[in-house]
């Protein structure tokens, strides 16, 4: 197909927003993979601290020696603790937290809109219209959320693309 086939098609408009919304699906998939892996870094750091702080705790309790040693590992379990928002896996996980939400919250408006597209109610330019705002939305979100950018990592990338698929197929009918 032509670029002026592909401008005068009658239904472009509906194909770049299906296009948008399943952009946003594999999205809205990979924050949340991101999230659970940044997630468990959060949850292992906690588990250090609690497993040091509160054997330290026990150990010296019951023997009673070296009590600087069994200070110091729970000073530095306390300093963990209070210093664990400003690791970056802990700020990553509290954004991607926040934008996972945002993406699906966003994404069940756009499948809503996307049935009365499909059904007809919406003209080109209605859809044009609703493809600006969708668009301002995710970057909106993105910068609210990741200021400073977000590295993407491909192995999650793909498996997000693989779980819009797999989304899509389900509930559409196609990917």
């Amino acid at each position: 197909m032509s670029t002026t086939e592909s401008l005068s098609d009658p239904h472009r408009q509906q194909q770049l927003y299906w296009r948008e919304m399943t952009f946003l699906k594999a999205d809205a998939s990979y924050i949340r993979l991101y999230r659970d892996s940044r997630g468990r870094w959060v949850r292992g750091l906690g588990i250090i601290k609690a497993v040091a702080s509160s054997s330290s705790i026990a150990i010296w309790a019951v023997w009673q020696r070296f009590p600087l040693v069994w200070g110091a590992i729970i000073a530095i379990a306390q300093v963990l603790d209070a210093t664990k928002d400003f690791f970056p896996f802990a700020k990553e996980h509290k954004a991607a937290s926040a934008h996972s939400m945002t993406l699906d919250y966003l994404f069940n408006d756009v499948q809503l809109e996307w049935e009365n597209i499909f059904s007809g109610r919406y003209s080109d330019d209605e859809i044009m219209n609703l493809r600006h705002k969708l668009g301002k939305s995710q970057l909106d979100a993105l910068q609210r959320n990741f200021p400073d950018g977000l590295v993407p990592l491909e192995v999650l990338r793909q498996q997000a693309e693989l779980e819009a698929e797999t989304f899509f197929r389900a509930t559409y009918g196609v990917s």
